[in-house]
């Protein structure tokens, strides 16, 4: 009979032996698991496209290469919509994003309502719409619950998400325009288009996550690389936008094969 010492130590245990084929099939799992993961990163990337020097030859490049690495969406001016949807086509891998108002939210209610409704008429999977910056700052926080209402109704199905320009509001009016969008039905807030700083905004999305309450979701924009995405996650960020969204999400894949 073997004693208590034989029993409780690992040396004595014999370890069950594994063939070359299971080793094999263990491998392709873990590669399999690996490659999921990172498609899954890279699906809560958001390439930033909305600018005045994305032509439609860049885009229609830009929208090819989205596709390809399976980004989550591409982001566009409202003019662009309409032959950004021809590009990815009715069935895409790639969603399609409609900026308004952007950067400054200075348009007229009734403008951004209608310029929501073409571009989901014109085949955006989901419009964004710059807050109004200068209302928020003057405090008139009634016009902008009117406003968000408008557009929440105006949206219908498709998603809503209200930016949020940060970087020029204070805490207090984060909060307080946070909380609007949250009670209006808000689907999604970003923290800023980083039009005015040229940088992110990771800093802010714990103070929005608090705001929000888990009733948004929170794109963290201006993210540049793979660590800084890995900080905006861990943060509370569940959408990652980027003006270099292929760069990382090559980047992503480039380390998920470096572990094979």
């Amino acid at each position: 009979m073997d004693s208590y010492a034989d029993i409780n130590n690992p040396a004595n245990i014999t370890k069950p032996s594994v063939s070359q084929s299971e080793r094999l099939l263990y491998s392709q799992f873990r590669r399999k698991i690996t490659a999921e993961a990172s498609r899954a990163q890279i699906k809560k990337l958001e390439y930033d496209l909305a600018n005045v020097k994305s032509g439609i030859s860049a885009l229609r490049t830009a929208c090819q290469e989205a596709t390809a690495l399976e980004i989550g969406a591409v982001c566009v001016l409202p003019s662009f919509v309409k032959t950004c949807s021809t590009i990815l086509g009715l069935q895409r891998k790639c969603a399609l994003v409609a900026c308004i108002s952007a950067p400054h939210g200075g348009d007229v209610t009734a403008i951004k309502v209608k310029a929501v409704k073409r571009a989901i008429d014109d085949g955006a999977d989901e419009v964004e719409v710059t807050a109004p910056v200068a209302q928020i700052k003057d405090g008139n926080y009634s016009y902008v619950k009117k406003e968000i209402k408008k557009l929440r109704k105006a949206s219908k199905h498709k998603s809503l998400r209200i930016d949020l320009e940060c970087d020029q509001l204070t805490h207090e009016q984060i909060v307080r325009v946070c909380n609007i969008a949250s009670d209006c039905g808000v689907n999604s807030v970003k923290t800023s288009s980083t039009a005015f700083t040229g940088g992110n905004e990771i800093e802010r999305i714990s103070e929005i996550k608090s705001a929000v309450r888990d009733k948004c979701t929170i794109k963290a924009e201006g993210v540049a690389t793979v660590l800084e995405m890995s900080s905006a996650i861990d943060m509370g960020a569940s959408v990652i936008g980027s003006k270099n969204a292929t760069d990382v999400a090559r980047a992503i894949l480039t380390a998920s094969e470096a572990e094979f």
